[in-house]
């Protein structure tokens, strides 16, 4: 799911026969020519490759020169590529997958290249950007508003309504994105890897692992193009019937459950959970969070510069329940605030920022740009909108609201792709997927694992017992070695498997100490 920031931010940020199944079959390309990267990591490869400008205008000359960044396997003999798809949308995969490759190349055997292409409308491959300059954009809708809007209160929707109207008008007349906006998308995007594949697999078979967002793409190239699917693992569901279709209800089926694991597991480790020393039942630790956001929508605090409100706090919340990592420096801000101390919430959150996690700035507007464009729902006016506001909220009491905010871009967006995938997730592919769900995740629930699993022929879902967004954020040596055997040999674990974690979410412990264990990796020298 999109990733939708604070709500002055968030505001930029934010089955029938497919017409893209009827696009002809371009053939097979004359492969990849890997050099020298511009990113300064070693053991990378990267390189351009030339694809179709528009996959429905098959006689059209124009072309698109993607980036694409590989990780060479470790071990031989090779057993070929894994290309990976990381979500958002809007994430650069080329970065993400150069800043992860030893986990990556552990977690599936090594003996895979590891490749990544930014995908359409992300970095510099047709950036989706509706803005001149960074201030330019930070500063677009004037004075910021602090409110992620409640469905009761009408005042803040009327003023978000407005405000993504706007962003919307700015989108649609800023110079060359309407050109731009109609080439990027999930359809495009699942076409990019099969020319991809064509050019780099002797056998033209998908391998790939896709996580959020990247499980859209996954599930979506699975139903164009089933019989070319050899290996496919969709980790973190994003229910891509939603994705298209709705307003993504589903994704925030956990949030509150996961939220309530955290305070459950927080009180089992008072020494490692500053929340701990309350020593209350969790249902009662719960309800003091509820009332402090009730209290700060209606009496904001300040901190220095910064506005305490309870938008910034839910915002803060939700981003750290996506790794247990954050959980300790989440009791701790929450704990600053139950006491009445601003100023230990602020530290916290200034952390945030300086390590490079900034709640509140994007750098272009692919996360809506790219979902808004690939997404169709009915035309609606504010007022009729009001039963998507309830069924958000009422799925998560906690971060429902959230979601008001795409909701709401999304409705007036009117710039669509070319291409965009209009059929079923129902199909039987050469290999069957694996479908990976965390029993705690805030942002793709397990149920989404499950009903994606249901319509491809011979899936397995593979229930994760760990918390975080995705299986990468709470190591387990039973999901990682999964992992390997589908890559290695194709096995699919029983159905019904589920794979606990290796430590509790508050021991200060990480997937890389995981694969230290099992001897997938050398461990770091002791300074």
């Amino acid at each position: 799911m999109p990733c939708i920031r604070t709500i002055s931010q968030a505001v930029l940020l934010l089955g029938g026969l497919s017409r893209t199944l009827a696009m002809p079959h371009y053939p097979r390309t004359d492969g990849v020519s890997w050099g020298a990267c511009e990113i300064d990591l070693p053991s990378v490869q990267c390189a351009n490759f030339t694809v179709p400008l528009d996959y429905t205008k098959p006689n059209s000359r124009a072309t698109l020169d993607l980036q694409l960044l590989r990780v060479p396997a470790v071990k031989q003999p090779k057993k070929g590529t894994i290309l990976f798809n990381f979500g958002g949308p809007g994430l650069e995969a080329r970065l993400t997958l150069a800043g992860t490759a030893q986990t990556l190349l552990a977690i599936t055997g090594g003996e895979y290249d590891l490749v990544a292409n930014d995908p359409r409308g992300t970095a510099n491959t047709l950036t989706a950007s509706c803005f001149n300059t960074t201030a330019e954009r930070a500063t677009f809708v004037g004075e910021p508003s602090s409110v992620i809007p409640s469905r009761d209160d009408e005042l803040a929707l009327g003023r978000v309504w407005g405000q993504t109207q706007v962003v919307e008008d700015q989108c649609f007349n800023f110079p060359g994105f309407r050109q731009r906006g109609s080439l990027i998308g999930t359809a495009f995007a699942a076409r990019d890897l099969l020319q991809i594949v064509d050019a780099i697999e002797d056998d033209g078979l998908l391998r790939y692992y896709g996580t959020s967002y990247g499980t859209v793409l996954g599930a979506t190239f699975a139903a164009m193009f089933p019989d070319r699917v050899d290996r496919l693992i969709l980790d973190g569901v994003l229910n891509p019937h939603e994705y298209f279709n709705g307003y993504d209800v589903e994704a925030w089926a956990d949030s509150d459950r996961t939220f309530s694991g955290f305070v459950e597991e927080c009180l089992k480790a008072p020494d490692l959970c500053a929340l701990g020393s309350r020593r209350v039942y969790p249902e009662d630790l719960e309800k003091d969070v509820y009332n402090l956001l009730e209290d700060l929508r209606e009496e904001p605090l300040s901190q220095g510069d910064l506005l305490i409100d309870s938008s910034l706090v839910q915002t803060f919340i939700r981003f750290s329940l996506y790794s247990p990592q954050f959980y300790p420096a989440l009791a701790t801000a929450l704990e600053g605030l139950l006491s009445q101390d601003a100023a230990a919430f602020a530290d916290v959150y200034d952390a945030f920022v300086e390590s490079g996690l900034d709640l509140t700035q994007s750098p272009d507007e692919s996360s809506f740009a790219i979902l808004c464009g690939d997404k169709r729902v009915p035309e609606q006016s504010l007022e009729e909108m009001a039963p998507v506001f309830e069924a958000l909220e009422d799925e998560s009491r906690l971060l429902g609201s959230s979601g008001h905010i795409q909701a709401m871009i999304c409705q007036h967006w009117r710039i669509e792709a070319n291409a965009r995938y209009e059929g079923n997730f129902t199909a039987a592919t050469r290999h069957p997927l694996l479908v990976i769900g965390n029993t705690f995740d805030p942002a793709t629930p397990l149920r989404s694992a499950q009903n994606i699993s249901a319509g491809f022929e011979g899936s397995v879902v593979l229930e994760h017992g760990g918390f975080g967004h995705t299986t990468l954020s709470q190591g387990s040596s039973c999901t990682i070695n999964a992992i390997r055997s589908y890559f290695q040999d194709g096995t699919l674990p029983e159905p019904d498997t589920v794979c606990e974690a290796d430590y509790a979410p508050f021991e200060p412990k990480t997937l890389t100490d995981v694969l230290v264990d099992l001897g997938y990796i050398e461990a770091a020298p002791e300074e």
